[in-house]
């Protein structure tokens, strides 16, 4: 019932009943990490949802010079890996243990299983998937905006 009430609080399946959480949560499960235990590696094949039941863990992203970078920290009930839930394309960044975390992973063969018998899960999983993805979306385009604002006000400086 723990885990029911941590997928509650996840917006991709904030809509769904009670009863359609103990189905998802009975096709997850919990895994341990140890601080800088790799949990997904970038360019390895998506799997699955991973959502952060307690710890933390931080993104990276590896440039072309071997460079990694930092993109983001998250914490308890924060969660990566959703489009694995409907594709299983290459994964963009790699997620590292921070300190000692657990998550609990819903793998992509299993969800799509669950959802391909129950279209009212289905239904509501990608309305609300979609609504996520969008955010995503307008904070992706708001960033974009940002940062070429801030390349042409370098410009500006460069010419002075």
């Amino acid at each position: 019932m723990e885990n029911v009430k941590l997928l509650k609080t996840i917006p991709l399946f904030e809509e769904f009943k009670t009863t359609e959480l103990l189905s998802v949560s009975m096709v997850s499960r919990s895994k341990r990490y140890e601080p800088g235990e790799v949990i997904v590696k970038e360019k390895s094949k998506g799997d699955g949802l991973y959502i952060i039941k307690q710890g933390r863990v931080r993104v990276v992203k590896t440039d072309s010079f071997g460079e990694e970078h930092i993109l983001a920290y998250l914490g308890k009930g924060e969660y990566f890996g959703e489009i694995s839930l409907v594709d299983r394309a290459t994964r963009s960044a790699s997620v590292i243990a921070e300190e000692e975390s657990e998550c609990v992973i819903i793998k992509q063969t299993d969800f799509q299983n669950l959802i391909a018998g129950n279209k009212e899960i289905e239904r509501k999983f990608y309305k609300s998937f979609s609504r996520v993805l969008c955010e995503r979306l307008r904070v992706a385009n708001e960033n974009l905006t940002f940062n070429q604002e801030i390349n042409r006000l370098i410009q500006e400086l460069e010419k002075k």
